[in-house]
């Protein structure tokens, strides 16, 4: 019989973006193992998961974000301008992720929960960590189920210094309630278990590396082609929204310069929105040979199918860099055996695709343009890229559910 497991994370499945894509292929599986309970932010997913045996919303103090990707008014502009200050973000930030505000916006949501613990025996709870909303519920729950067994999955830690106004100690409350509850935790990359391996010194908590990953079904028919460096004209694409400093005018400066030197014509493909300051950046560059297409936001099918017909995938990271996340779009990349150029100083993400998969440029125009050339000029190995199918993902994460489980029947019949 299959054993009960509640779900708490941001998205579901329906949305096109990446997270929502991630959060399909992967329920997908394991719902083969677990009747599924799922809670998640109506913001970001407002239909029932048509995986899960009941879905729950909770609400915030927020839209999706996209919305301020989409409107570039003149009015709106300087009005995100000055709302984009770091003392006021720093304020806003505290606010809209405040535990006790939340608790008072979802009370209805919260005494549902425990009623459906209490009646539908579930047997673990499952938190994918991008935001505080997720640990604030589990602490809920905790406090009202103590022995129930809590998985923790986490794609970036919480308290970082990434951008301008983070409500640094809401973050950093909020890894205590992490530390405090979870049994199990899952970090997506190398970085991230170790960071969080400092944190827990004598706790009895389980860290166990599961990285990212992508459907491999959908990529079966992808190989490396190492002949399109003889193309006249090299398609680029960057799948995924560019906002917060993602840098794109170096990118743009580069791409033109490379174009000249190597007498190629090319073509940007951007899939997704870009927010204010990308549209400053492009409007304010003086390009002369490469035509940019802004797509917009594509459904994933559509996604990869542009992926696919291009010659070289493009990530941008933040100016000020990573030492732990690994953006969920390299994955897909590797996948569909795209040589990948990531303008990015994350230590994790170079570490991953250099020299294997790609060439990793410094946030300027001249390490841009050294990088593209050396791609235009190796061949790349993507042999080995089913180690990150999607499939390999679940089995793990329903492994280490299965192992919390099992610990918790064990430690009640001793």
């Amino acid at each position: 019989m299959k054993k009960n497991l509640l779900i708490i994370s941001d998205y579901i499945e329906g949305e096109p973006v990446v997270a929502s894509v991630r959060y399909a292929e992967l329920m997908k599986e394991i719902k083969e193992n677990f009747n599924l309970y799922v809670v998640n932010n109506i913001n970001f997913g407002p239909m029932d998961s048509i995986y899960s045996v009941k879905n729950y919303k909770f609400t915030t103090f927020e839209t999706n974000y996209s919305s301020s990707l989409e409107d570039h008014s003149n009015k709106k502009r300087k009005l995100n301008s000055f709302l984009r200050k770091p003392l006021i973000l720093k304020i806003w930030r505290s606010l809209k992720l405040s535990k006790t505000l939340f608790y008072k916006k979802n009370k209805l949501l919260l005494k549902s929960l425990e009623n459906a613990i209490s009646v539908n025996d579930i047997n673990c709870v499952f938190v994918t960590v991008p935001d505080v909303y997720g640990l604030y519920i589990l602490k809920y729950i905790k406090k009202k189920y103590p022995t129930i067994p809590v998985v923790v999955e986490i794609r970036d830690i919480l308290n970082h210094s990434i951008g301008i106004g983070n409500p640094r100690l809401v973050y950093a409350k909020a890894e205590t309630i992490l530390l405090e509850n979870a049994d199990k935790i899952i970090a997506l990359s190398e970085g991230i278990k170790e960071y969080y391996s400092n944190l827990i010194n004598n706790k009895t908590i389980e860290l166990k590396l599961v990285r990212n990953g992508y459907d491999y079904k959908k990529f079966i028919d992808s190989e490396f082609n190492p002949e399109f460096v003889m193309k006249k004209q090299i398609i680029f694409s960057h799948i995924g929204s560019i906002y917060k400093g993602r840098n794109i005018k170096d990118l743009i400066k580069a791409l033109d310069q490379y174009s000249e030197y190597a007498n190629k014509e090319v073509v940007l493909n951007i899939v997704g929105v870009l927010d204010n300051e990308a549209i400053t950046d492009l409007n304010n560059i003086n390009r002369n040979r490469v035509k940019i297409n802004i797509l917009g936001t594509k459904p994933h099918e559509e996604a990869i199918e542009i992926l696919k017909k291009s010659d070289i995938a493009v990530i941008l990271t933040h100016k000020k860099g990573s030492d732990y996340a690994i953006p969920g779009k390299t994955f897909e990349y590797i996948g569909s055996c795209k040589p990948i150029l990531a303008v990015t100083e994350d230590k994790e993400l170079i570490k991953l695709i250099e020299p294997k998969y790609g060439e990793a440029a410094e946030h300027n125009v001249g390490s841009i343009v050294q990088a593209l050339s050396e791609i235009m000029k190796k061949s790349y190995d993507f042999s080995d890229r089913k180690k990150y199918s999607r499939e390999q993902q679940a089995m793990d994460i329903t492994y280490l559910i299965n192992k919390a489980i099992n610990d918790f029947e064990k430690d009640v019949k001793i």
